[in-house]
């Protein structure tokens, strides 16, 4: 009996079904690695955010004041300094990134808005200085700690008035704010994630030497 081969069109539609099924594999493969590439993308910069945000809460409740005048100790001033998008003070916690570094635990913090000329975006700072001088609001070195940040704002909890304010100035003279710091202070943080779509953090965090000390 002699053996029949395949037709040229059972082979053309052969080769077809073939093309389309790689095809389809092939886009297939391409959704799953966008979908993936997408979901670290969200990862990332969810942790990116929520690493900033946990910076600034560690920190800010580190805050202090000293109770010592100013003239006993002429460069080492120490205030809080609070606004709406911006919040300055002094703090505990300063970690020496070199062996036998001479510089001491406190250190000179800020927390600000302001454009960053790299990522051409408005961008999270934050400012540090080691060791104190006669000026907290001003030195040291500023570096982006998040970028694409459309809102960043702070509110300060008066204990006494028992509300949520927008300014507190440890060297005013507003009674319930001089040398005292806020109990709580809440941060409200609003990036731009990965997918391009605006999203607000918001957390809380306690001071935990509200009234001056001694040094």
């Amino acid at each position: 009996m002699k053996a029949r081969g395949f037709s040229l069109i059972e082979i053309l539609i052969a080769a077809s079904l073939l093309a389309i099924i790689g095809g389809m594999l092939v886009q297939s493969l391409s959704s799953s690695i966008d979908a993936k590439e997408a979901v670290e993308g969200t990862s990332n910069r969810y942790h990116l955010v929520r690493s900033a945000v946990s910076r600034m809460v560690d920190e800010i409740s580190q805050a202090y004041l000293s109770a010592q005048a100013a003239s006993t100790m002429p460069r080492s001033e120490t205030g809080f300094m609070g606004e709406r998008e911006k919040v300055t003070f002094t703090a505990f916690g300063y970690v020496p990134r070199v062996a036998d570094e001479k510089k001491g635990d406190s250190r000179q913090l800020a927390y600000y808005l302001d454009s960053d000329p790299k990522s051409q975006t408005q961008s999270l700072f934050r400012r540090e200085q080691a060791n104190l001088d006669d000026n907290f609001e001003e030195g040291g070195r500023a570096l982006v700690l998040l970028s694409d940040v459309r809102e960043l704002s702070f509110e300060f909890w008066d204990a006494t008035k028992e509300e949520w304010l927008d300014k507190w100035d440890a060297q005013g003279s507003d009674p319930n704010q001089a040398a005292k710091l806020p109990v709580r202070v809440r941060i409200k943080v609003s990036a731009i994630m990965a997918d391009g779509e605006q999203q607000t953090f918001t957390t809380q965090t306690k001071i935990w030497l509200p009234a001056p000390i001694k040094l």
